[in-house]
């Protein structure tokens, strides 16, 4: 029986390197700065407000909201209430991988769609089961099962599937049935590679050569089924992690370089000026003071 509303007290439960269990939660494992993160998170706050951002979309997380980030996401956390409280799963790469495999591909509208569609406001009868759900959780991370990680992949498989489900009903309202393509199925397969190698690779023909197609279909699949081209979106990658570098003041331009493939400061700054219309120095003294839109 979860005991976040009986006690103020942390509670950390682990599997492994796969999943980090907290009740009473007050402080995410995020940064106050844009990042991507490299985890997915499952969110609950029961008490108190704070701030986050995901890409371009900010929110003040309240009681009986439901909060679900995925890995490659860019997320900042910030201003939190001194009465926050959450319970909070971390979530590996693997896991999460794990949990999205087994059923029909997911199609890539629903990546994008979980940008700024991630928090949920929870009915009474969704937080008595997001409880079940956590209970559940809780009890196989502290169990001796010898296939706890097992069953725990299907426990959050069956959340991310109440989730894409109701994502379909909203998209059918629109599209109608239809069966996934091919072509979305490339698309999946593409952005799991970006969010692995876009550090190291800006190519589109890197990513074709991955998926065993050519330069010229994957840019055709990408735009066809996203709106933007496979290029476009390796550039979006790229500029949201300089970003995010450059608001993280510990580190120099020489270092978000190296960090971010590119040659030398000079090929960096003329990458970001480029695709922005700002300088570094610009952007960064932009995002440390407070004022203006260039902070997305």
């Amino acid at each position: 029986m979860l005991n976040s509303k009986k006690s103020e007290t942390l509670e950390t439960y682990i599997l492994g390197d796969d999943l980090r269990y907290y009740e009473n939660l007050k402080y995410l494992p995020l940064t106050p700065y844009p990042s991507s993160i490299q985890s997915a998170m499952i969110v609950y706050c029961f008490r108190g407000k704070a701030q986050i951002q995901v890409h371009d979309s900010m929110h003040w997380i309240m009681p009986k909201e439901l909060m679900i980030l995925f890995p490659g996401q860019y997320v900042s956390f910030n201003e939190v209430s001194a009465d926050f409280q959450t319970i909070t799963l971390v979530i590996s790469l693997s896991l999460h991988s794990d949990a999205l495999s087994g059923v029909p591909l997911f199609s890539p509208h629903f990546f994008f769609y979980m940008r700024s569609h991630f928090v949920y406001r929870q009915s009474e009868t969704d937080i008595q089961r997001l409880f079940n759900f956590f209970g559940l959780v809780k009890e196989k991370i502290t169990s001796s099962d010898l296939y706890r990680r097992e069953l725990i992949t299907h426990l959050i498989r069956y959340l991310y599937l109440e989730l894409y489900n109701y994502f379909q009903k909203q998209e059918t309202l629109f599209l109608g049935n239809r069966q996934e393509t091919r072509k979305e199925e490339l698309t999946n397969k593409f952005f799991a590679l970006i969010m692995e190698h876009f550090r190291e690779n800006k190519d589109v023909a890197f990513y074709a050569d991955k998926l065993c197609i050519t330069s010229k279909y994957l840019s055709m699949v990408i735009k066809e089924t996203s709106g933007k081209s496979a290029k476009d979106w390796i550039i979006e990658y790229i500029i949201l992690e300089i970003k995010a570098l450059l608001k993280n003041t510990n580190l120099n331009v020489q270092e978000i370089a190296l960090k971010t493939n590119f040659a030398n400061q000079s090929s960096l700054g003329r990458f970001f000026r480029k695709h922005t219309g700002m300088s570094l120095s610009q952007y960064r003294i932009a995002s440390l003071d407070g004022t203006g839109e260039v902070l997305k």
